[in-house]
């Protein structure tokens, strides 16, 4: 059985592409491991919802089937990485919102409350 559970914050905005009928969500996630993180690449096929919901900093679940990709470079050499290929992704933040889009615009993405 190949299924892994994994959580951690997405490293940065979602890339969404099309091949064929089909689209890919690419993203990674930093999963902190103590003082060290470790930084997995996600596919997400046919779900493009995933952009309007969560951003660079979001905190997922992802469970899926680790996969390994492998290619040769321009130079000839094999090349190979893991990539997880996601079933389902979990949002663990609140999802994003034009008012706090803007309010990390503004505040160049640090938050603050106001006192009453």
């Amino acid at each position: 059985m190949n299924h892994s559970v994994i959580s951690g914050n997405l490293t940065s905005d979602i890339e969404t592409i099309q091949a064929g009928e089909h689209s890919i969500a690419k993203f990674s996630i930093a999963c902190n491991q103590g003082e060290r993180a470790d930084f997995i690449p996600i596919e997400a096929w046919n779900m493009d919802h995933l952009a309007d919901h969560i951003g660079k900093g979001s905190k997922v679940l992802v469970s899926g089937a680790i996969r390994q990709q492998q290619w040769e470079s321009k130079e000839g050499q094999k090349r190979s990485r893991l990539v997880l290929k996601a079933f389902q992704v979990e949002f663990l933040d609140p999802a994003k919102s034009p008012e706090r889009e803007n309010a990390k615009r503004s505040d160049g993405g640090r938050s603050r409350r106001r006192a009453a």
